[in-house]
């Protein structure tokens, strides 16, 4: 067993320690510790796929002004990660310390006490093994980082200025975060995810956003670069996997709902956006893309249905067998494809 695979284990234990918990207690530093060092034995471990490549740009000299449009319209990442490796001067350390800062905005957004007491505490760890995050920081890491900007700009702000700032970061980490903008917009107008009632204004704003997404999505899938133009490197067909994910929880929130359609959007908006608009994309953009944009909605949407889930459950029994089932769901692939389960058992790879 490698060290990799022995860590992501505890925090696998931790995540259904957690599931019996209820009130935030200081065992949640003690998991953002063993999750940093976590990370640290994984950024050792060497460097897999698109991991390669990011290891290995740290060293380029970007200037902005000479810089192809794929690295100047995401020059958050880019140019970000670029400074951080001029300064350290080790790519094993500089991607620690990015990891550092998506790891510290996900822990603030899911685990603060002020902000986010109505999600449950399991979240926070469950987040480090969950299969999506997983594929995230061991292959598609600038999807992941602007997810947890997303993240943090619905969880641990409440300031609608921040918010805004943190969604321009995601969106210029990885140009396919736009796909939030609508729905950052629905949180805006309607203070939280609540089926939106919008005046005539609110509803064309609406729909020009949307618009606006669907174009910006397909746009950023054309950029001139090995990133843009790789296929799902880890040999899984997750496109249709993300869809039957999304299916399910569709079919426990209706079953919730008892089956009531306007009860359903009332508490799970984010969720029926999330599917209309996966479902919109895999025609659009083929399998690679539009399973990275279902990674990202996945890594957002998840949180807001274990709120929506532990809210629905009625007594305690009943929210801890739903926290106990959601956390086996969430890591089950890891272990159920090689694939996957060889990003923390291979030893040997490669080092950018």
């Amino acid at each position: 067993m490698t060290a990799e695979l022995a860590w992501y284990l505890v925090l696998c234990v931790f995540s259904f320690f957690y599931c019996f918990l209820n009130k935030r207690t200081p065992f949640v530093v003690v998991t953002y510790g063993i999750a940093l060092f976590y990370l640290w034995i994984v950024r050792n471990s060497g460097f897999d796929y698109d991991m390669a490549g990011y290891a290995k740009y740290l060293s380029s000299t970007l200037d902005f002004a000479t810089a192809s449009t794929y690295y100047t319209r995401e020059f958050v990442y880019w140019f970000g990660s670029g400074y951080l490796y001029e300064w350290i001067r080790d790519d094993v350390t500089t991607l620690w310390v990015i990891d550092l800062i998506w790891l510290s905005l996900l822990f603030y957004a899911v685990g603060n006490r002020k902000q986010s007491l109505s999600i449950p505490l399991y979240v926070a760890p469950f987040m480090l093994v969950f299969f999506p995050v997983l594929m995230g920081y061991e292959n598609v890491y600038r999807q992941l980082i602007a997810c947890m900007f997303i993240l943090y700009a619905f969880f641990g702000v409440r300031n609608l200025f921040l918010a805004g700032i943190f969604g321009l970061l995601a969106l210029f980490t990885h140009n396919a975060s736009i796909v939030y903008m609508p729905l950052l917009y629905l949180f805006a107008v309607t203070k939280g995810m609540t089926k939106p009632r919008l005046s005539f204004f609110h509803k064309g704003v609406f729909s020009s956003l949307y618009l606006l997404m669907l174009g910006g999505v397909y746009y950023s899938s054309l950029a001139d670069s090995e990133f843009a133009k790789s296929s799902s490197t880890t040999g899984l067909p997750l496109t249709y996997a993300y869809l039957m994910v999304f299916m399910a929880m569709a079919f426990i929130a209706f079953l919730i709902s008892n089956f009531n359609f306007n009860r359903f959007l009332k508490n799970n908006i984010s969720l029926a956006y999330a599917i209309f608009t996966f479902v919109a994309f895999i025609p659009a953009l083929g399998g690679a893309q539009a399973e990275r944009i279902g990674m990202m909605l996945l890594v957002v949407i998840v949180p807001i249905f274990a709120m929506n889930l532990d809210r629905a459950m009625k007594t305690q029994s009943e929210r801890i067998l739903m926290r106990v089932l959601f956390v086996l769901v969430g890591i089950a692939p890891t272990f159920l494809f090689s694939s996957a389960f060889n990003f923390l058992t291979t030893a040997s790879r490669q080092i950018g």
